[in-house]
């Protein structure tokens, strides 16, 4: 294994495989460093997420508790592995805000639009197979529905609304229905998360290393304006070591991205690199969530006889027409749309069970952060603090779209409906903005291609960029924005000289090993 590396990427998930991807199609010495591990194929999410770490959370008014979330999911993939596929654009609204949405002391638009990344969104959809939504005013619903998205699908037009299929990435032709298609491994490669998509078919190639089991302690500094190295913990054996790269590319979610650069304290940056105006971790946005469900009187028979009935996938049909709503406080919704649950047991009711999640963007603000704790984990690292509180603005918002929830299962003939609280507050699989994207450094950490502003050579490629979050499901923007970046930096100059040297350099060492 090499000492050094073109790139070194930190986090193998949604984006970080996708950046990695293009380094190493480059012809870079790309090493992918990811915590978590190889997943067995019947490796379940809940014992994945059993031996993760968690954080502190909550704030210095209501107390804390131990059990605060801060991954999507810990292995090799990332939460791509057990998420359900949802893969949504966000609309230029979630690009600049501004006229709807304020944030003191912070600005809420991005340095980039939509436009910049719409060959980004064509190529991973391609790449995701991800079905294209309906068109808006469709009356003709999709034949892959299950029961419940049938019966959703009909309310939503019977309500005058506009019922989308939720775009999802799976491949139609691989898959079977077999299950509910959420927080499960698809054995099938029908759901195209990151390792079946991207990482296995780079897994013959000599420019990818790539280290599971490995966390990545700290960044190093030798001169002011360069990271030199990666401080690494092998957590099988709990031994250290020093990984040097010309290029480093953080990609672990906006709450371990923060706690990596607030942890990477040097001489030239005492607060952690890109921390010199205290932004480092700020801004931290969460999305606010809340399921909502009924049961719709039907002899269980007949969803017996249904060709497709509740499995997966996990969502078929969403509600987009309350994302601007003038009725909802503050003018802005969020998305509604079918979630069904991760397990078969909640839906063995008498009849029909339908459920929905709302989703809104949370307002940015600087007092919701990632910071570092006194306490330390059981590595001796600081313990991570997701300190937040919901805005009054955002709950009141919350309660308008859970009645709109609400709304949509009686339409669709439910009754006995009851509300599920998320946990949102608790840390989610939805994290934005602790790197927030911009033009000024003393309000922002990176530019608009990712860049720390005080160092030349670690750019950022997850969530933590956005500025402000979206109101829909951020997967499929973080992994085009990542490509934007990556393939920004995998031509640039100074990138393609590395790539050209190391091609020669191995020509020449496969001339003299001929010899």
């Amino acid at each position: 294994m090499y000492d050094s590396y073109d790139v070194v990427v930190v986090g193998s998930g949604a984006s970080g495989a996708i950046a990695a991807s293009e380094f190493v199609r480059a012809g870079l010495r790309t090493l992918v460093l990811e915590e978590g591990g190889w997943l067995r194929p019947d490796a379940a999410n809940a014992l994945v997420d059993a031996d993760a770490e968690r954080a502190l959370a909550g704030n210095g008014e209501l107390g804390w508790s131990t059990r605060g979330w801060p991954w999507s999911t810990r292995n090799l993939g990332g939460g791509t592995v057990f998420y359900g596929g949802a893969s949504f654009r966000y609309t230029d609204f979630d690009f600049d805000p501004r006229a709807r949405i304020t944030a003191e002391g912070l600005h809420v638009h991005w340095p980039i639009t939509g436009a910049d990344l719409a060959a980004s969104y064509d190529e991973i959809e391609a790449l995701l197979h991800v079905n294209k939504p309906s068109p808006a005013g469709a009356k003709d619903r999709p034949a892959s529905l299950g029961l419940p998205a049938e019966h959703l699908w009909q309310a939503a037009q019977r309500l005058g609304h506009h019922p989308l299929a939720t775009p999802l990435a799976i491949d139609r032709q691989r898959c079977d229905h077999c299950s509910l298609c959420i927080s499960a491994q698809c054995d099938r490669g029908a759901k195209r998360d990151v390792v079946q998509a991207v990482l296995k078919p780079l897994a013959e190639s000599p420019h990818l290393t790539l280290l599971t089991g490995v966390k990545a302690l700290s960044l190093q500094q030798e001169s002011a304006r360069k990271v030199s190295a990666v401080q690494c913990l092998d957590l099988s054996s709990g031994t250290t070591r020093v990984i040097r790269g010309r290029l480093f590319v953080l990609a672990c979610n906006a709450i371990q991205t923060a706690a990596l650069l607030l942890r990477s304290q040097t001489s030239h940056a005492p607060r952690g690199i890109g921390n010199e105006h205290d932004m480092v971790g700020r801004g931290l946005c969460m999305k606010l969530s809340e399921y909502t469900q009924g049961v719709v009187a039907m002899d269980p028979e007949a969803v017996q006889r249904h060709p497709i009935g509740y499995r997966g996938p996990f969502s078929g049909v969403s509600v987009l027409d309350h994302y601007l709503d003038e009725r909802c406080p503050t003018g802005v919704g969020g998305l509604i749309y079918e979630t069904k649950h991760d397990e078969w047991q909640p839906m063995e009711v008498p009849g029909l069970l339908l459920r929905v999640e709302t989703i809104l963007a949370d307002h940015p603000s600087a007092a919701n952060r990632v910071r570092l704790s006194s306490e330390r984990d059981r590595w001796g690292l600081p313990r991570l603090m997701i300190d937040y509180r919901t805005d009054a603005r955002d709950a009141a918002r919350l309660e308008y779209m859970c009645d709109r929830s609400a709304e949509w299962l009686r339409a669709a003939g439910a009754d006995a409906i009851q509300r599920e609280p998320s946990q949102y507050v608790m840390g989610s699989t939805h994290l934005h903005g602790t790197c927030r994207a911009g033009t000024d450094p003393t309000s922002s950490v990176v530019d608009r291609d990712g860049r720390v502003h005080s160092v030349e050579n670690v750019h950022v490629v997850d969530g933590s960029y956005m500025p402000y979050p979206g109101g829909l499901n951020p997967t499929l923007t973080i992994q085009a924005n990542a490509l934007r970046i990556a393939r920004g930096l995998a031509r640039a100059p100074a990138t393609a000289h590395s790539a050209n040297a190391l091609q020669t350099a191995a020509a020449a060492q496969g001339t003299a090993s001929c010899s």
